[in-house]
């Protein structure tokens, strides 16, 4: 029997910059979009992500593509 991925949740989360730490090192604090659709392509994905990005006050590091699914067996 094969495995099959079941999409469950899929986000965007695009990482903006939010200040130092102690070390100097850059901290990241996340805006994430919930409930995207699972068979969007990460093509498109991005694309959106850009365009949200460029909204922001803060620089942004990067655009992520965060999803959560269950593993079932199949027939």
């Amino acid at each position: 029997m094969a495995t099959q991925r079941v999409n469950v949740t899929t986000a965007l989360k695009i990482m903006v910059e939010n200040g130092t730490t102690d070390a100097g090192t850059i901290k990241y604090a996340a805006r994430t979009i919930s409930s995207i659709n699972p068979d969007l392509s990460d093509d498109d994905l991005l694309a959106v992500g850009q365009g949200l990005a460029a909204m922001q006050s803060h620089d942004v590091g990067d655009i992520k593509r965060s999803e959560i699914s269950t593993l079932v067996t199949g027939a």
